[in-house]
């Protein structure tokens, strides 16, 4: 039209109010992602499972060892579920401070950090099972932060950033042990802060700077051991960066690095003390497990969909997972410069390669365990928020994203509401809520069990407080007092079941599978004759 092209703002304006209007509706949709990874992360926390890793930190922040508990309390002796659990699961006058720390100090393959929060936290916020959940699920929040930060630092992209931020705000697998009354929250937030205070402080020599990285490693190794594997590839970076020079930057990384080292120093002390027990608590790791590269694609997949499925070579969504992720790597290697694609092969590949080395060649399950591999997950996950990020201008890859969040809140709302999912589902728990339904509604119940202590903590947890248990340890036959309504045997040895049947002249009668017992007396005939009697 005349005079159209005589207005040089118009189209400016124009398309400045559309690329406006997108931003906004851009920034709608990520606000209301993490509104919801939000919530997932707090939903439900009492109605799941406390699995029997949860138990044993209960038990070690209330200042207990699981000697001291076997001693005191698998004795024979009646005690209700609620004077167990006020003992040797929430902290109490009996144990300060000091007896934590040497209960601490008793697993010393477990950094304290956690832990040590823990304490702190129940002992102001409460003793529920909401309240230590909470702790988890209040510092995975710390994640979305730090994981930009690191994605400023490598790609200086804030798009990358915050795919990042949706890929682990809905990740089911990040939702799942964000719920957990365990280290794993707190240790994927010192990954993420020392990967992005490393990468700035490499861009000059300034001495705050590597200061708060040094501080990092501490806050990292006190968080878990394998965080050595992450500084370990921290170094490897740094060393191929500087062209395998002893430069300045080499300089003040080892000087930060010694630092954080020497500051996790008194807990080294602990652990070299323990270094025997440690070496026989973590010998199940060296136990074999069959198909195992097929249970490495089924934990990858967990990290973008998970509908508690298992292993199946049919399965596509294992083979999906894998692509993406390789994909995603080719595309950072060919696409970004040396000093960002060797930072995130260098996460992903210290701690891999220590897991799966060693159960390919000595055997074992370590690279199975899937909390294990945090570091890898943490590394793919930016390596796909990256290939998200390339492509987003090629329609198909906005598809690709719309995916991976709408698989991620459908899986995270599925786990919701389930008391048991694959993480807490080992042969030593799934049948719990059954079994517990069944002794809760039975009339004057007593429980007697000579399982492992650590299963009769988890299993406690889903019982009424008036419950009274009677605890053994093998092979010991208590003495079943005869003043209870209804008796069960909770998962008994072959020893407590015959012992009871053939010395106490107990009929014991299956409930449910093999999990739970009803201890019946025997009848003679006089006595049945009374009772006759007595109906009359």
């Amino acid at each position: 039209k005349p005079g159209f092209l005589e207005k040089p703002g118009f189209c400016k304006s124009r398309v400045s109010r559309e690329e406006e209007r997108m931003k906004g509706k851009r920034s709608h949709i990520i606000a209301v992602i993490l509104i919801l990874g939000i919530l997932f992360r707090f939903i439900n926390l009492d109605g799941k499972l406390y699995w029997y890793d949860e138990t044993l930190t209960s038990l070690r922040i209330s200042g207990h060892t699981q000697a001291e508990l076997v001693e005191s309390a698998f004795n024979g002796q009646v005690i209700s579920v609620q004077e167990l659990q006020q003992k040797y699961q929430y902290p109490n006058s009996e144990k300060g401070l000091n007896d934590a720390l040497n209960a601490f100090a008793g697993n010393a393959e477990h950094s304290p950090l956690y832990y040590l929060m823990a304490r702190f936290w129940v002992q102001t916020f409460g003793n529920s099972v909401v309240s230590i959940r909470s702790l988890s699920a209040f510092i995975s929040l710390l994640a979305f932060p730090c994981i930009y930060w690191l994605c400023l630092e490598l790609f200086a992209s804030s798009l990358t950033g915050w795919i990042a931020v949706i890929l682990i705000a809905v990740s089911p697998f990040q939702v799942l042990y964000a719920q957990q009354a365990r280290q794993y929250s707190l240790w994927t937030v010192a990954i993420l802060l020392s990967s992005a205070a490393l990468l700035q402080a490499s861009k000059a020599l300034h001495p705050v700077r590597w200061g708060i990285y040094a501080l990092t490693v501490a806050i990292g190794l006190y968080s878990h051991l394998f965080f050595a594997l992450v500084a370990i590839g921290h170094g490897i970076y740094v060393v191929a960066i500087e062209g395998f020079r002893f430069s300045k930057k080499l300089i003040a990384y080892l000087l930060a690095s010694l630092t954080g080292l020497l500051i996790f120093s008194p807990w080294l002390l602990i652990i070299a003390a323990n270094l025997s027990k440690i070496v026989q608590t973590t010998a199940t790791t060296k136990a074999t497990v069959d198909k195992l590269p097929l249970r490495w694609l089924l934990n990858l997949s967990r990290l973008f969909f998970d509908l508690n499925h298992g292993l199946s070579f049919i399965n596509p969504i294992l083979y999906l997972s894998a692509i993406l992720s390789i994909w995603a790597l080719y595309c950072l290697c060919r696409s970004t410069p040396k000093q960002t694609w060797l930072f995130i092969i260098t996460l992903i590949g210290v701690t891999g390669l220590a897991l799966i080395l060693p159960d390919l060649i000595l055997g074992g399950r370590r690279s199975s365990v899937t909390r294990y591999a945090i570091p890898c997950f943490l590394g793919i996950q930016v390596a796909v928020a990256y290939l998200l990020a390339f492509k987003i201008h090629v329609k198909r890859w906005t598809y690709v994203l719309v995916g991976l969040i709408a698989s991620g809140v459908i899986s995270c709302v599925a786990s919701s509401f389930f008391p048991v999912w694959w993480h807490n589902s080992h042969t030593n728990s799934k049948y719990n809520p059954q079994v517990a339904r069944i002794v809760n509604q039975a009339e004057s119940p007593l429980l007697v069990t000579d399982e492992i202590p650590g299963r009769v903590l988890a299993f406690s947890h889903l019982l009424k407080p008036d419950v009274n248990l009677q605890l053994v340890v093998e092979p010991n036959i208590p003495k079943i007092p005869d003043n209870f309504g209804n008796v069960f045997l909770y998962r008994p040895s072959e020893r407590l079941r015959q012992g009871i049947e053939q010395e106490q002249s107990f009929k014991i009668e299956p409930v449910y599978k093999d999990w739970l017992w009803k201890v019946r007396k025997r009848i003679n005939c006089e006595d049945a004759k009374e009772e006759k009697r007595r109906i009359r």
